[in-house]
Protein backbone atom coordinates (compact mmCIF):
# COMPACT_ATOMS: atom_id res chain seq x y z
CA UNK A 1 0.00 0.00 0.00
CA UNK A 2 2.83 2.38 0.81
CA UNK A 3 4.51 1.57 -2.51
CA UNK A 4 1.32 2.39 -4.42
CA UNK A 5 1.03 5.68 -2.55
CA UNK A 6 4.62 6.64 -3.25
CA UNK A 7 4.36 5.66 -6.92
CA UNK A 8 1.18 7.69 -7.25
CA UNK A 9 2.80 10.70 -5.63
CA UNK A 10 5.83 10.42 -7.88
CA UNK A 11 3.51 10.34 -10.89
CA UNK A 12 1.79 13.49 -9.72
CA UNK A 13 5.06 15.23 -8.98
CA UNK A 14 7.12 14.17 -12.00
CA UNK A 15 4.93 12.48 -14.60
CA UNK A 16 2.16 14.98 -15.29
CA UNK A 17 2.72 17.79 -17.80
CA UNK A 18 2.32 21.42 -16.72
CA UNK A 19 -1.28 22.56 -16.35
CA UNK A 20 -2.73 25.16 -18.70
CA UNK A 21 -2.29 28.68 -17.42
CA UNK A 22 -5.10 30.95 -16.29
CA UNK A 23 -6.04 33.42 -19.03
CA UNK A 24 -7.50 36.83 -18.23
CA UNK A 25 -10.20 38.43 -20.36
CA UNK A 26 -9.24 40.58 -23.34
CA UNK A 27 -12.52 42.48 -23.23
CA UNK A 28 -15.59 42.93 -21.05
CA UNK A 29 -18.50 45.33 -21.40
CA UNK A 30 -22.21 45.69 -20.74
CA UNK A 31 -25.21 47.35 -22.39
CA UNK A 32 -28.36 48.67 -20.71
CA UNK A 33 -31.20 47.40 -22.89
CA UNK A 34 -33.84 50.11 -22.35
CA UNK A 35 -31.59 53.02 -23.35
CA UNK A 36 -28.98 51.02 -25.30
CA UNK A 37 -26.25 52.60 -23.17
CA UNK A 38 -22.98 50.73 -23.74
CA UNK A 39 -20.16 50.70 -21.18
CA UNK A 40 -16.72 49.27 -21.83
CA UNK A 41 -14.65 51.27 -19.32
CA UNK A 42 -16.20 51.92 -15.91
CA UNK A 43 -15.10 55.28 -14.56
CA UNK A 44 -17.92 56.33 -12.21
CA UNK A 45 -16.94 55.81 -8.59
CA UNK A 46 -19.81 53.52 -7.64
CA UNK A 47 -19.33 51.19 -10.62
CA UNK A 48 -15.56 51.44 -11.06
CA UNK A 49 -13.97 48.10 -11.91
CA UNK A 50 -17.26 46.26 -12.50
CA UNK A 51 -19.58 45.15 -15.28
CA UNK A 52 -23.25 44.25 -14.93
CA UNK A 53 -25.65 41.47 -15.92
CA UNK A 54 -29.32 41.86 -15.03
CA UNK A 55 -32.34 39.61 -15.44
CA UNK A 56 -33.83 39.65 -18.93
CA UNK A 57 -37.24 41.31 -18.73
CA UNK A 58 -38.87 41.83 -22.12
CA UNK A 59 -42.62 42.23 -22.57
CA UNK A 60 -43.56 40.46 -19.33
CA UNK A 61 -43.52 43.24 -16.72
CA UNK A 62 -44.40 46.82 -17.73
CA UNK A 63 -42.68 48.20 -14.62
CA UNK A 64 -39.25 46.78 -15.43
CA UNK A 65 -39.62 46.06 -19.15
CA UNK A 66 -36.22 46.53 -20.80
CA UNK A 67 -34.58 47.72 -17.59
CA UNK A 68 -31.68 45.27 -17.48
CA UNK A 69 -28.03 44.98 -18.44
CA UNK A 70 -26.52 42.21 -20.52
CA UNK A 71 -22.78 41.67 -20.78
CA UNK A 72 -20.06 40.34 -23.06
CA UNK A 73 -16.69 38.83 -22.09
CA UNK A 74 -14.06 37.75 -24.62
CA UNK A 75 -10.75 35.87 -24.42
CA UNK A 76 -8.55 36.37 -27.48
CA UNK A 77 -5.45 34.38 -26.48
CA UNK A 78 -6.34 30.70 -26.17
CA UNK A 79 -2.86 29.43 -27.08
CA UNK A 80 -2.14 28.03 -23.61
CA UNK A 81 -5.05 25.58 -23.87
CA UNK A 82 -5.02 22.26 -25.72
CA UNK A 83 -8.19 20.63 -27.01
CA UNK A 84 -7.82 17.95 -24.34
CA UNK A 85 -7.80 20.45 -21.48
CA UNK A 86 -10.84 21.29 -19.40
CA UNK A 87 -11.77 24.97 -19.53
CA UNK A 88 -13.85 26.88 -17.00
CA UNK A 89 -15.17 30.43 -17.17
CA UNK A 90 -14.49 32.10 -13.82
CA UNK A 91 -16.37 35.21 -12.69
CA UNK A 92 -16.07 37.04 -9.39
CA UNK A 93 -19.31 38.53 -8.08
CA UNK A 94 -18.96 41.80 -6.17
CA UNK A 95 -22.58 42.23 -5.06
CA UNK A 96 -26.22 42.45 -6.13
CA UNK A 97 -28.22 45.58 -6.81
CA UNK A 98 -32.01 45.90 -6.94
CA UNK A 99 -33.95 48.76 -8.54
CA UNK A 100 -35.96 51.20 -6.51
CA UNK A 101 -39.28 52.45 -7.94
CA UNK A 102 -39.09 53.06 -11.68
CA UNK A 103 -40.49 56.45 -12.74
CA UNK A 104 -41.71 56.20 -16.38
CA UNK A 105 -41.08 59.94 -16.85
CA UNK A 106 -37.42 59.63 -15.80
CA UNK A 107 -35.15 59.14 -18.81
CA UNK A 108 -32.45 56.95 -17.35
CA UNK A 109 -31.78 53.84 -15.26
CA UNK A 110 -33.49 53.71 -11.85
CA UNK A 111 -31.70 54.18 -8.54
CA UNK A 112 -30.49 51.00 -6.86
CA UNK A 113 -30.13 49.38 -3.46
CA UNK A 114 -26.94 47.31 -3.07
CA UNK A 115 -27.13 43.91 -1.35
CA UNK A 116 -24.51 41.42 -0.20
CA UNK A 117 -26.81 38.41 -0.61
CA UNK A 118 -29.61 37.38 -2.93
CA UNK A 119 -30.48 34.71 -5.48
CA UNK A 120 -29.48 35.17 -9.11
CA UNK A 121 -29.52 32.59 -11.90
CA UNK A 122 -27.00 33.57 -14.59
CA UNK A 123 -27.16 32.25 -18.14
CA UNK A 124 -24.02 31.99 -20.30
CA UNK A 125 -24.22 32.14 -24.11
CA UNK A 126 -21.74 31.93 -27.00
CA UNK A 127 -22.03 35.23 -28.85
CA UNK A 128 -22.42 35.10 -32.63
CA UNK A 129 -21.34 38.70 -33.31
CA UNK A 130 -19.14 41.43 -31.84
CA UNK A 131 -20.58 42.64 -28.53
CA UNK A 132 -19.78 46.31 -29.17
CA UNK A 133 -22.41 46.23 -31.94
CA UNK A 134 -25.01 46.23 -29.15
CA UNK A 135 -24.56 49.98 -28.71
CA UNK A 136 -25.88 50.80 -32.20
CA UNK A 137 -27.60 47.71 -33.61
CA UNK A 138 -31.36 47.17 -33.66
CA UNK A 139 -31.67 45.28 -30.37
CA UNK A 140 -34.98 43.71 -31.39
CA UNK A 141 -32.89 41.77 -33.93
CA UNK A 142 -29.40 41.70 -32.41
CA UNK A 143 -30.35 40.65 -28.89
CA UNK A 144 -32.42 37.55 -29.80
CA UNK A 145 -29.74 36.43 -32.25
CA UNK A 146 -27.13 36.46 -29.48
CA UNK A 147 -29.20 35.72 -26.36
CA UNK A 148 -32.91 35.00 -26.09
CA UNK A 149 -33.29 32.91 -29.27
CA UNK A 150 -30.15 30.84 -28.72
CA UNK A 151 -29.35 27.97 -26.37
CA UNK A 152 -27.41 28.54 -23.15
CA UNK A 153 -24.02 26.86 -22.94
CA UNK A 154 -24.07 27.00 -19.13
CA UNK A 155 -25.58 28.57 -16.04
CA UNK A 156 -25.17 28.83 -12.29
CA UNK A 157 -27.01 30.28 -9.29
CA UNK A 158 -25.28 32.88 -7.12
CA UNK A 159 -26.35 33.70 -3.56
CA UNK A 160 -23.47 35.80 -2.24
CA UNK A 161 -20.29 37.57 -3.32
CA UNK A 162 -17.45 35.30 -4.38
CA UNK A 163 -15.95 33.24 -7.19
CA UNK A 164 -18.14 31.20 -9.55
CA UNK A 165 -17.05 28.79 -12.28
CA UNK A 166 -18.78 26.97 -15.13
CA UNK A 167 -17.48 24.38 -17.61
CA UNK A 168 -17.19 25.93 -21.09
CA UNK A 169 -14.85 23.32 -22.60
CA UNK A 170 -16.90 22.53 -25.69
CA UNK A 171 -17.36 26.18 -26.68
CA UNK A 172 -13.71 27.14 -26.15
CA UNK A 173 -12.58 24.07 -28.10
CA UNK A 174 -14.68 25.26 -31.04
CA UNK A 175 -12.93 28.66 -30.84
CA UNK A 176 -9.51 27.01 -30.75
CA UNK A 177 -10.44 25.05 -33.87
CA UNK A 178 -11.94 28.09 -35.63
CA UNK A 179 -10.79 31.39 -34.12
CA UNK A 180 -13.03 33.41 -36.46
CA UNK A 181 -16.06 32.21 -34.47
CA UNK A 182 -14.71 33.54 -31.16
CA UNK A 183 -16.93 36.49 -30.27
CA UNK A 184 -16.83 35.66 -26.57
CA UNK A 185 -19.45 34.88 -23.97
CA UNK A 186 -22.76 36.63 -23.44
CA UNK A 187 -24.08 36.93 -19.87
CA UNK A 188 -27.62 37.73 -18.75
CA UNK A 189 -29.81 36.74 -15.82
CA UNK A 190 -32.61 34.19 -16.13
CA UNK A 191 -34.31 34.76 -12.77
CA UNK A 192 -33.66 36.47 -9.45
CA UNK A 193 -34.91 37.16 -5.94
CA UNK A 194 -35.64 40.01 -5.33
CA UNK A 195 -37.20 40.70 -8.72
CA UNK A 196 -35.14 42.52 -11.37
CA UNK A 197 -31.85 42.07 -9.49
CA UNK A 198 -28.60 42.93 -11.26
CA UNK A 199 -25.32 41.11 -10.57
CA UNK A 200 -22.16 43.24 -10.43
CA UNK A 201 -19.01 41.38 -11.46
CA UNK A 202 -15.43 42.55 -11.12
CA UNK A 203 -14.11 43.60 -14.54
CA UNK A 204 -10.69 43.57 -16.17
CA UNK A 205 -9.88 46.84 -14.42
CA UNK A 206 -9.88 45.00 -11.07
CA UNK A 207 -6.53 43.24 -11.24
CA UNK A 208 -6.74 39.65 -10.05
CA UNK A 209 -10.54 39.63 -9.83
CA UNK A 210 -11.63 40.05 -13.46
CA UNK A 211 -13.06 37.31 -15.71
CA UNK A 212 -10.72 34.42 -16.43
CA UNK A 213 -10.51 31.12 -18.25
CA UNK A 214 -8.98 28.51 -15.99
CA UNK A 215 -8.04 24.83 -16.18
CA UNK A 216 -10.06 22.36 -14.16
CA UNK A 217 -10.61 23.82 -10.65
CA UNK A 218 -8.66 22.05 -7.94
CA UNK A 219 -5.75 20.70 -9.98
CA UNK A 220 -3.31 23.04 -8.28
CA UNK A 221 -4.66 21.93 -4.92
CA UNK A 222 -3.97 18.30 -5.82
CA UNK A 223 -0.37 19.17 -6.58
CA UNK A 224 0.06 20.90 -3.23
CA UNK A 225 -1.61 17.98 -1.45
CA UNK A 226 0.83 15.60 -3.10
CA UNK A 227 3.77 17.68 -1.89
CA UNK A 228 2.42 17.71 1.65
CA UNK A 229 1.73 13.97 1.61
CA UNK A 230 5.23 13.20 0.37
CA UNK A 231 6.67 15.36 3.12
CA UNK A 232 4.62 13.45 5.68
CA UNK A 233 5.89 10.10 4.37
CA UNK A 234 9.49 11.27 4.58
CA UNK A 235 8.95 12.59 8.11
CA UNK A 236 7.49 9.26 9.23
CA UNK A 237 10.38 7.37 7.64
CA UNK A 238 12.98 9.56 9.36
CA UNK A 239 11.16 9.13 12.68
CA UNK A 240 11.39 5.35 12.36
CA UNK A 241 15.08 5.53 11.50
Amino acid sequence: MKKITIISLCYVLFGVPAFAATVGASYDADTYYAYQSYSEVRTKTIDAGTFHAGVQILGVDPTYNGHFNFAGVRFDDLSSFALGDKKYLQLTLKDFKTPQAVDPSYQGPPNYTYLSTGSFQLGIYALSSVFSESQNADLTVWYPANFSSTSKIGEFVMTSAGVYQVDVTSTVNSWITSSSTNFGFGLVGISSTPQATTARFYSMESAGFGPALIPEPGTSSLFVLAMVSLGCLRSRRHARD
